[in-house]
């Protein structure tokens, strides 16, 4: 992505991508590629693998060719060190470095350049953010509004309503609408929402807390949607309604914090005195069998973009936040017993705050 996002181009084989000496930009591609790049790809000068034959030739696989004619080209332009960033995969260092250039790693170097998004890149991300919400409607009214047998078990369609239908519903439904779930989908309740991260399996259940996190691709911008929400199909407990109340201000105090020059730290850590204030923990449980734990484990939020996950973190030791930057603000609280609440919305930062992309109610009743 930090590729694409460099030439605006998207190829599904390998690609080389130089910027040299002199400012000349060089991409090669596959032969059968050349034809489009040249019409797209933002580059000075567009070719393929034979067209920088080194001296031992190219080997058969077509990756490895393509990374011996990068090296090939470089050191037809008299380059000896290059600057090269996170994602640059090993088999071109390899390559490069079998031809003499020596490679120093810069971990910023493309990060800047994606953290700050121009108007188009806004706009994509508010229209995906459109389409996760609509598709979170879908979800959590389907759960809300389905039917319990006997045992208390969601129904839908003459067979038990699970995690993994759900997942399939929404995977379709984003299909519909010119997106992909690149990963699947989370779609959790208890026991396993007290692992934050696990995707869920299983028959849903009347009374319980689900925790519905919807994250998908668009088709053609590339960019990417994250919004969770909670529904609850019956009765919300006391303790379950006392932790939503608690996530839905830590959600708000996050995106209050979000501004131009602040930090991811100080976000995070407005979101957590929020979350104490209201009687619960920050951090693991003490005890895995620690069994009355309610707490918050993980960060605040992560920027996104062209990856659903993208520098810097809301989180301790997150750096400074900058104006045009996009986030997600996801508090949650977490419990092995009574359920997860999780409401997540995403969030550009402007020159005098925030926007908040979301429009989706956050309350637990879908109905």
């Amino acid at each position: 992505m930090t590729l694409f996002h460099r030439i605006q181009f998207s190829v599904g084989d390998s690609a080389f991508f130089a910027e040299l000496p002199g400012g000349e930009t060089v991409l090669l591609v596959r032969d059968i590629e050349m034809d489009r790049a040249k019409r797209l790809a933002q580059a000075d000068r567009i070719g393929c693998a034979a067209d920088y034959m080194p001296a031992g030739g190219l080997d058969g696989d077509r990756d490895t060719a393509l990374a011996q004619a990068g090296a090939e080209c470089l050191r037809q332009a008299g380059v000896t060190t290059v600057r090269v960033e996170r994602t640059l995969p090993f088999l071109f260092a390899h390559q490069l470095q079998q031809a003499g250039i020596t490679l120093n790693y810069d971990g910023d170097y493309g990060v800047l350049q994606r953290r700050v998004k121009n108007d188009e890149e806004l706009e994509h991300l508010r229209a995906v953010q459109k389409i996760t919400e609509a598709t979170m409607e879908m979800a959590c009214s389907l759960i809300a509004r389905a039917s319990a047998d006997a045992e208390g078990v969601l129904q839908h369609e003459g067979a038990a309503l699970t995690s993994e239908r759900v997942r399939q519903l929404i995977s379709r439904f984003v299909l519909d609408h010119d997106c992909t779930t690149l990963h699947d989908s989370i779609v959790v309740t208890v026991p396993h929402v007290a692992d934050c991260h696990h995707f869920g399996t299983g028959p849903l259940r009347k009374d319980l807390p689900v925790i519905v996190d919807i994250f998908p691709t668009h088709n053609h911008t590339h960019y990417c949607g994250d919004c969770t929400r909670t529904v609850v199909n019956g009765d919300v407990s006391d303790v379950v309604r006392d932790m939503h109340a608690c996530v839905v201000r830590a959600n708000a105090a996050g995106c209050a914090a979000l501004q131009p020059g602040t930090t991811g730290q100080v976000v995070h850590e407005a979101v957590a005195a929020v979350i104490r204030e209201g009687g619960y923990s920050m951090g693991a449980p003490t005890s895995e069998k620690d069994e009355e734990w309610i707490g918050m484990r993980h960060g605040t939020g992560h920027g996104i973009g062209l990856d659903v996950h993208e520098p810097i973190l809301l989180a301790t030791g997150g750096g400074e936040i900058l104006e045009r930057e996009v986030f997600t603000v996801e508090p949650g609280l977490y419990s092995a017993i009574h359920g997860g609440v999780r409401v997540e919305d995403m969030v550009a930062v402007t020159a005098t705050g925030h926007e908040n992309f979301n429009q989706l109610h956050s309350e637990l009743n879908w109905r």
